[in-house]
């Protein structure tokens, strides 16, 4: 996966993030047009590699079970809309 970000290094915070961020070269480069810098570029290692723990679901199926189970409480409590 590969996710830009501007950051303003006219700031204190700017530049403290690209001070930290400097510190992960294998996963983050640093790009900047005025500071012949590369940009913030980050990847992540392939999901395979970690095993998931026992009753993992997806984001997207604990989702649906939630708004289920909120909507049968709202209405059991009357507090549906």
């Amino acid at each position: 996966m590969k996710v830009t970000v501007l950051i303003d290094v006219g700031t204190p915070e700017g530049k403290q993030i690209i001070d930290y961020l400097k510190g992960f070269p294998e996963v983050v480069t640093l790009e900047d047009n005025v500071l012949n810098e590369t940009q913030q570029e980050y990847i992540t290692k392939s999901s395979n590699t970690i095993a998931s723990p026992k009753g993992y679901i997806p984001i997207e199926e604990f989702r649906i079970e939630a708004k289920k189970r909120a909507k049968i409480f709202l209405e059991k409590h009357a507090l549906h809309s």
